[in-house]
């Protein structure tokens, strides 16, 4: 049984990716929405902020944050406190790429959770949170 939970968790996560992807992927990808998201919500940061708030590496930041430069929806900009710091600030447009893309990730899990009914859907966000519950990763030395 557990063997085809993880398959099931597996498939369903890998399926819910990709489409995702492939429902906002030509505005923003993924971790660059995330990236957005943060430094919206926290004001203007550095790059290794927010690498080590989203844990990704420093160098994958950098192509990102080079990616949403280029497309206008973030600036660089020099701290007004310390001239050596470098600091990720959201643009309007990115601050409106942003909403939008949130909207068609709304859109996509209205569509994908349509066919519950409220029912299911607490018993599957009350699942989804006993499952988000840490466990124990240590090995039995014994068996």
């Amino acid at each position: 049984m557990l063997v085809e939970l993880e398959q099931l968790l597996r498939k369903n996560f890998r399926m819910v990716k990709n489409e995702l992807r492939n429902y906002t992927g030509k505005y923003l990808n993924s971790t660059e929405f995330i990236v957005l998201k943060v430094i919206d919500e926290n004001g203007p940061l550095k790059a290794s902020d927010i690498s080590k708030t989203i844990e990704v590496s420093a160098s994958h930041i950098t192509a990102i944050t080079d990616s949403l430069v280029e497309k206008g929806f973030i600036t660089r900009k020099r701290s007004e406190v310390d001239r050596r710091r470098v600091e990720l600030e959201i643009t309007e447009k990115g601050k409106e790429m942003l909403k939008f893309a949130a909207e068609l990730k709304s859109e996509y899990f209205q569509k994908k959770f349509s066919h519950f009914t409220n029912e299911e859907l607490q018993t599957f966000i009350q699942l989804l949170k006993k499952l988000n519950t840490p466990c124990d990763h240590s090995v039995d030395s014994e068996k």
